[in-house]
């Protein structure tokens, strides 16, 4: 063998021997894996929606979300450590937790701890602004941190705390209205149960504002398992209780007033205290509170009474039992109680003419969850009671002013309102075809019922010098009646990750209504696309549609009595019109009212701590209940309930919100909307209008409006400053005359605009070994005249008030707050 042979023998070897050690290598190395893993709560629970990212060296991120029973998995996972970060809204942030990946199959359980005021010397981060890509609705939602901090005019109540998401509105009576829909028409969820009213579906019943982990609105793209969700989805989560104790008091002494002499002003105490029965087993939690409201109306006549009292007190007691690690049951139990008295004063309605109201509401739930296997399984039950009972302050006649109101108030009411629910359902996880799914399927049963006893004395619609006799009306026939209502529906659905960019949700709802007689199926299609792999962006889109429940209390008007009206001529005694009969009467061809409801938007992180967003949201009714006079123009008429009512709604909504890194929250947002109906006027006792159905704004529509709040804590005294401002366009109202007729188109004229500054500033002290904080508020700082009342008779033309004269709303006050926070 030559020279030159052996040298490339050697070479050969050579690399026959570096490659060896590579492949040796190469077969040393561990392959990736699949990384399995849990998120649960502090009681063991699981958490459904949580982001978990992974980082491994060389600063390679992998991320999932956990599915409804709590889990996820990772293909492809790199053996050895990383660095896990796991988070979801109203959860303190899981960071730097230190994980070993093993060759073999490795699954983790992470926990996360609800937000809460916490002072104990602990690493608690609060969460930051994340985008979810697998979040097929749209939704907003508030934390307990948020409720405490921003103020609004009265923070004892929940309903107005709801007013800083710009998707929520109050309008002159206080009711809430959800993008643009009439107040019954969103679904209301305490703790995943109906908690609407039976009767009506308005969100009255109470619970303490202290009790409220989290308050999310759903509204556009709401999947299939909600059952009647209407034009939205308002739900509350409030807490469980854990192993530690906690006790909490706000408002624990009452303030005097001083506006006429020295009284016991405005009350709102506060208490919750949660704990283990058992540690690591059995846990409760109860929140109470109560209320004493004094309001004072100013410029009424002298010697008027000029005050209005509320007393109301509520209990929510919820308890917990871990039965095993997979399988947990919730119950629940909430009481309200509520007595009012001069309910209704104010400048155009004198204490005479108000009413004294006792109600009461009792709800209690059943919540059984049982994991297993990457699925969840559910049944739940609830019950539910509403009463109310409004009584005049006599038995004189109404009278009808041009421009107020005398006498004593003509309606005499006791409502009873039942509501028994349950629902089941099973999800299940992680199905692989071209991509994960989890395919959920359910089925929901509620029986609704309403009993009612009125009795209506005279109506009296008088001249503008309060002389003369417009005209008579009275009331016939039986005030009593019952009507009840059963709903059933069934839906499955397919949440679909495609990949990582795109993300598809669809499912179809069957719901069965026994008044209606028929049955309404309902397809919800949502579809997520993330441009970029750190799901900085999103855009979704999503049609679909989604049943309106019917309202019992609109229903049972065919049941009530009858309206006579006599109309007289100019000396107050020869009628002109005698003895018209009105009565409520039922139609035909009836079908189930629903929206459908088309949505598309765009998040966008930028940087750390900021997200942007802007909504489009499009919503048309269908087969909507409404009340249409027969005979328009005449007094005297049958006036039918038809289903052919079309509300429409259109809006643009552009947000924005900031976390600084000192905690400073900054979130603006503008909306430019447009909410109208092809039927205008809603008739009632007392009001009939006479006139066709018309097309208008529904009143509550506010084309622009703005909401912008912030908290920043400084290093001033620790003291944490925070504002909320709204803005809007005035609310639209109809112009009537001394006949019950409507006089111009419906919503002819407006409010002037609402515009309101509330700022304040709260302060932590010490006193022994306990924490305390005072606040305090100026609302309305402005002193802006936002009226909620108006003298609409155009009889009234040229008398004191004159005609379109604007009273009422809340003026510039000083407001304080105390609470406990904790022990040092």
């Amino acid at each position: 063998m030559g020279e030159g042979t052996a040298k490339r023998l050697h070479l050969y070897g050579a690399v026959l021997l570096a490659l060896l050690v590579v492949s040796g290598a190469g077969w040393a190395a561990d392959p990736p894996v699949v990384l399995r893993g849990h998120v649960v709560d502090e009681n063991g629970l699981p958490v459904g929606g949580a982001q978990v990212t992974l980082e491994v060296a060389g600063g390679h991120i992998f991320s999932a979300l956990s599915d409804e029973a709590g889990f996820f998995s990772i293909a492809g996972f790199p053996v050895g450590e990383a660095i896990a970060q796991v988070q979801k809204r109203g959860f303190f942030v899981l960071a730097g937790q230190k994980i070993r990946v093993e060759s073999s199959a490795s699954e983790f359980t992470f926990a996360l701890n609800h937000e809460q005021e916490v002072k104990e010397q602990v690493d608690v981060n609060a969460t930051t602004e994340q985008i979810d890509p697998a979040e097929a609705s749209k939704t907003e939602n508030l934390s307990a941190r948020e409720i405490r901090d921003v103020p609004v005019p009265s923070s004892h109540t929940l309903q107005q705390s709801l007013v800083i998401l710009p998707q929520v509105v109050r309008d002159n009576f206080n009711f809430l209205h959800v993008v643009g829909a009439r107040t019954t028409q969103t679904q209301y969820l305490l703790d995943g149960f109906d908690i609407g009213d039976p009767v009506s579906g308005q969100l009255n019943a109470r619970f303490s504002v202290d009790a409220v982990r989290l308050a999310e609105v759903q509204t556009g793209r709401m999947g299939a398992e909600y059952a009647h969700p209407g034009a939205a989805v308002m739900s509350f989560d409030t807490p469980d209780g854990d192993d530690k104790w906690r006790f909490g008091a706000v408002d624990f002494i009452p303030a005097l007033n001083f506006e006429k002499g020295v009284q016991i002003g405005s009350f709102y105490p506060r208490f919750s205290l949660s704990g283990p029965i058992q540690k690591g087993k059995m846990w409760f939690s109860e929140s109470l509170s109560l209320q004493h409201t004094l309001g004072i109306v100013n410029d009424l006549p002298p010697g008027q009474p000029d005050t209005m009292t509320e007393y109301a007190g509520d209990s929510l007691t919820r308890l917990l039992w871990l039965v095993s690690p997979r399988h947990s049951i919730h119950g629940e139990f909430l009481y309200n109680q509520e007595y009012g008295e001069n309910l209704g004063l104010n400048t155009l309605r004198p204490q005479n003419a108000t009413v004294d109201q006792n109600s009461h509401r009792i709800f209690g739930s059943f919540l059984d969850q049982l994991w297993w296997q990457r699925t969840l399984f559910q049944l739940g039950i609830s019950v539910d009671e509403s009463y109310v009972r409004t009584s005049p302050q006599g038995t004189a006649a109404y009278i009808q002013l041009v421009n107020g109101a005398d006498g004593n108030w003509f309606e005499r009411l006791r409502t009873t309102g039942h509501r028994y629910q349950g629902f089941a359902s099973v999800s299940k996880s992680e199905l692989q075809w071209h991509g994960s799914h989890t395919i959920s399927i359910g089925a929901n049963l509620s029986s609704v019922d309403l009993d009612q006893s009125a009795t209506r004395s005279d109506i009296r619609a008088v001249t503008q010098d309060g002389t003369t006799l417009i005209r008579l009306s009275q009331f016939t026939g039986s005030g009593q009646f019952s009507v009840s209502d059963t709903l059933a529906g069934m839906y499955v659905q397919d949440s679909w990750a495609i990949n990582k960019h795109v993300f598809l949700q669809s499912g179809l709802r069957l719901d069965l209504d026994r008044y209606v007689e028929k049955a309404l199926a309902q397809p919800r299609v949502t579809l997520n696309w993330m441009p970029m792999a750190d799901n900085r962006s999103k855009f979704s889109v999503g049609w679909g549609m989604y049943s309106i429940p019917l309202n019992l209390s609109v229903i049972g008007l065919t049941m009530d009595q009858h309206e006579v009206d006599t109309t007289y001529a100019a000396d107050g005694v020869t009628p002109v019109v005698d003895g018209a009969v009105s009565r409520f009467v039922l139609g035909d061809d009836w079908k189930m009212p629903y929206f459908a409801i088309a949505n598309a938007s765009y998040e966008q992180k930028i940087g750390a701590s900021t997200i942007v967003g802007v909504d489009l949201l499009a919503r048309d009714e269908h087969h909507g209940l409404v009340y249409q006079t027969q005979t328009p123009g005449q007094i005297g008429s049958d006036i039918q309930l038809e289903a052919g009512r079309r509300d429409k709604y259109r809006a643009l909504t552009v947000s924005g919100k900031h976390t600084f890194g000192n905690g400073t929250v900054l979130f603006g947002a503008y909306t430019r909307s447009n909410a109208s109906t092809d039927f205008a006027l809603d008739p009632y006792f007392g009001q009939l209008y006479f006139v066709a159905q018309q097309p208008g704004q529904l009143a509550w529509d506010a084309p622009n409006r703005v909401v912008t709040w912030g908290s920043v804590p400084t290093p001033i005294w620790g003291i944490l400053f925070a504002y909320f401002y709204e803005y809007r366009t005035g609310y639209p109202f109809n112009v009537i005359n001394q006949q019950e007729q409507l006089v111009g188109p419906p919503a002819a004229q407006r409010f002037p605009y609402y515009s309101s500054l509330t700022v304040s500033a709260e302060k932590p002290f010490r006193f022994t070994k306990y924490i305390f904080a005072v606040r305090v508020s100026a609302v309305n700082a402005l002193n802006r005249g936002n009226f909620d009342t108006v003298v609409n008779n155009i009889d009234a033309a040229g008398a004191d008030p004159n005609f379109l004269a604007f009273s009422g709303g809340q003026g510039r006050a000083i407001t304080a707050r105390l609470r406990f926070v904790g022990r040092k």
